[in-house]
């Protein structure tokens, strides 16, 4: 899967990908994200602007990362995970492009 970002695009990168017959996934350049971790990382920040207080050292946001990753239940996992087949056919509905997800 590749998106339109230059280290794709690149002679060498294709050449490379070329030579060991790599197949490639044909992907919209602007369909959205169907990545399940996209959804985990905005579960995460969301949670992480709710601290009150918002941690302010490294330190700190470091421990508050750990903390809310680890809060992060399989049951949350699951259901991101489990609506990726609405996910892929709102996307082919929309031809790859703008879906409600």
């Amino acid at each position: 899967m590749e998106d339109g970002a230059p280290a794709h695009r690149a002679g060498a990168t294709r050449a490379w990908q070329d030579e060991r017959h790599m197949p490639k996934l044909v992907w919209p350049p602007s369909s959205p994200d169907l990545n399940p971790i996209e959804n985990i990382w905005h579960l995460l920040k969301t949670r992480l602007n709710k601290r009150n207080p918002r941690p302010t050292t490294m330190t700190a946001v470091r421990v508050a990362i750990v903390e809310e990753w680890n809060g992060i239940t399989i049951d949350e996992i699951r259901r991101v995970v489990d609506n990726m087949p609405q996910r892929v056919q709102a996307v082919l509905a929309a031809e790859g492009g703008h879906t409600k997800w």
